[in-house]
C-alpha cells in the first residue's frame, strides 16, 4: 500500500472549513479534514496544513487568528468547492454563496451557515521532521453552538470526493 493510502486508512474524519484573513482584510476559506483536539484546559486544537504556500497558512502566520467552521450537509458542496482557487485573492465564500458573520473574539469572520464555529488564536506552527504537513496549533478562544452536535448532519471525509454522514450511535460500557 502506498504511503498516501496508509494515511487515508484513518477515516472518516470530520470536515471543517477554516476561514482566515490577510493583513488587508481579504477573507479566505479552505476545507480540511486533518484536525483534532489537543487540550481541554486551555481548549486547543491542531489542524494539519500541507507544506506549500497556501493562503490559509500565510494568513494564519500574518494575523495569528482563524476560525474552524464545522461542515454540515446543508453546505457541504459549497465548503468543499472552497478548495478550488481561481485567483489568489478571490472571496471563496462569496463565490460559493456562503455568508460571513462577525466573530466575537477574533477578527476573522465565521461562516453563517455553520451551526458550530471555533474561534482560534495561533499558539505555534510545528514542522515535524519528514512530514509533508505543518501542525497548526491554536487555542479556542470562543465557540459558537447554534445546535447540538447530535442534531447536525456533520460531514466526514474518507478521501478524494468521498464523504459520509455519521449514523448509528453506540454506548460502550466497561
Amino acid at each position: 500500500m502506498s504511503e498516501q493510502s496508509n494515511a487515508r486508512l484513518i477515516a472518516p474524519r470530520i470536515t471543517v472549513l477554516v476561514t482566515s484573513v490577510d493583513k488587508q482584510g481579504n477573507v479566505n476559506a479552505a476545507p480540511y479534514s486533518w484536525i483534532m483536539p489537543i487540550s481541554f484546559k486551555p481548549a486547543m486544537l491542531c489542524v494539519a496544513i500541507q507544506k506549500r504556500n497556501t493562503r490559509t497558512l500565510k494568513n494564519i502566520k500574518a494575523t495569528k487568528e482563524f476560525v474552524v467552521n464545522i461542515v454540515e450537509k446543508k453546505f457541504a458542496k459549497q465548503a468543499v468547492n472552497c478548495a478550488k482557487c481561481f485567483e489568489w485573492n478571490e472571496d471563496k465564500l462569496a463565490r460559493e454563496n456562503l455568508a460571513k458573520e462577525n466573530s466575537e473574539k477574533v477578527s476573522v469572520p465565521r461562516v453563517a451557515e455553520a451551526s458550530i464555529a471555533l474561534e482560534c488564536k495561533l499558539v505555534e506552527i510545528i514542522e515535524p521532521k519528514k512530514a509533508d504537513h505543518y501542525l497548526v496549533t491554536a487555542e479556542i478562544v470562543n465557540s459558537v453552538k447554534k445546535k447540538e452536535i447530535d442534531k447536525l448532519d456533520v460531514i466526514m471525509h474518507y478521501s478524494g470526493n468521498l464523504f459520509c454522514i455519521p449514523g448509528e450511535k453506540l454506548i460502550l460500557e466497561e
